[in-house]
Formats: C-alpha cells, structure tokens, sequence
C-alpha cells in the first residue's frame, strides 16, 4: 500500500512526508497524472490561497485527475487541502474548487482580541465517530494557520467543529473523503494518530 502526497509546486509536503515514513508507511512525492494513478491512498497538503492551489494543479496536469481520483481512493486533504473540495472560496472567488461541497469557505470574523490568521492549537470536537478519529480523545488540541474556513455546511459532512471567535468545521467528510483544516502532522500524538488511522483506513 502506498500514499501518494501530491506536490503542486506550493505545498508544505515534507512534515506530512516526514510524518508519513515515522509511521512505518510508504510515501511518494505526486507530481503528474500517471503517478496519481498508481498509488492507493491520497494526500493534498496545501498552503497559500485556494486559487494559487487549483491553477497549480491545473498547471501540472493534476486538476481533472485528482477529481476523478477522489471517487476512486481515499482522500486526505490538509489545510488548503480541505478548503480545495469546496466550490468556491472568498480568498479566491474566480477559481472553482473541486466541488466535492458546493458550498463556499469564507474568512473567518475578527472579533475583539483574537488574531486572524487563527494560528496555533486549538480544540477539536469530534461530531462523529469513525475510525479515523479512533483512538484520540474529544476535545483534543490540534494545531492550525488559517485565514479563511467551512463555516456552512450539511451536517452529515461536518466531521468536527472548532472555535475562533466563531464556529467553522474544522474536519469535512464524504464516503472516501477527508479533510482537516488542521495540520495533522503538526499536531504531536493525536495528529500522528489521526494519521495513522488514515493510513489503516479501509474502505
């Protein structure tokens, strides 16, 4: 079983690669259609604005097949990895994500002392059991960099919530599909944990 971390030329790949190897798992580095096809799990890491991201992707050939992959493999996207399954995005409201949740990822609300970006660990409540959160207890702290978020959403894709000054998702989930606005791989035992789970996953 291998995991491909998809590498668009933008992304923080090297922690989540890191991360990946200290777990005992096969990893490569992604950077084309035919080496998306062959590997059997997927990880979007993702820093900079949604539309950087997804011009990226379309530079490198990797839009249409990443989106036909999503029905196929399981899917982990981190950060911008989450907010790229969106339609659309404040940040950048000309570039169409990968439509996965048709609704919009917005800019989080600046309200009395807190910063924006929302930057550091925070608590993460679970909404759901599965077994990607097995194992890690509610409520656990998770670290985060982040301007923009899922604030509207079904609530049968909200995976967990977070506060900042308001409530945004903070985990999404659709059959094969996770994301996380939070960095896993930076979040000490129970990002490694989450990790883990994912690499166990079965579908």
């Amino acid at each position: 079983m291998q995991i491909g971390i998809v590498d668009y030329g933008a992304s923080n790949i090297f922690s989540v690669l890191r991360a990946i190897s200290f777990l005992g798992a096969e990893a490569k580095i992604v950077t084309n259609p035919e080496e998306l096809k062959s590997i059997d799990k997927i990880i979007l890491p993702g820093q900079g604005s949604m539309g950087s991201c997804i011009n990226n992707l379309k530079k490198n050939d990797l839009f249409e097949s990443l989106k036909k992959s999503l029905s196929e493999k399981p899917y982990l996207g981190i950060c911008l990895g989450l907010q790229v399954l969106f339609s659309l995005s404040e940040e950048s409201p000309k570039d169409k994500g990968l439509d996965i949740f048709p609704e919009k990822v917005e800019r989080l609300t600046k309200k009395g002392n807190l910063k924006i970006p929302h930057m550091g660990w925070n608590q993460v409540e679970f909404k759901k059991d599965h077994f990607i959160n097995n194992d890690i207890p509610n409520s656990s702290n998770f670290y985060f960099v982040h301007s923009y978020a899922s604030k509207k959403l079904n609530e049968k894709n909200i995976f967990s919530q977070t506060e900042h000054g308001e409530i945004f998702n903070s985990a999404v989930l659709h059959e094969n599909i996770i994301g996380v606005q939070f960095h896993p791989e930076k979040s000490g035992d129970p990002g490694l944990k989450f990790l883990k789970n994912f690499i166990d996953w079965k579908i």
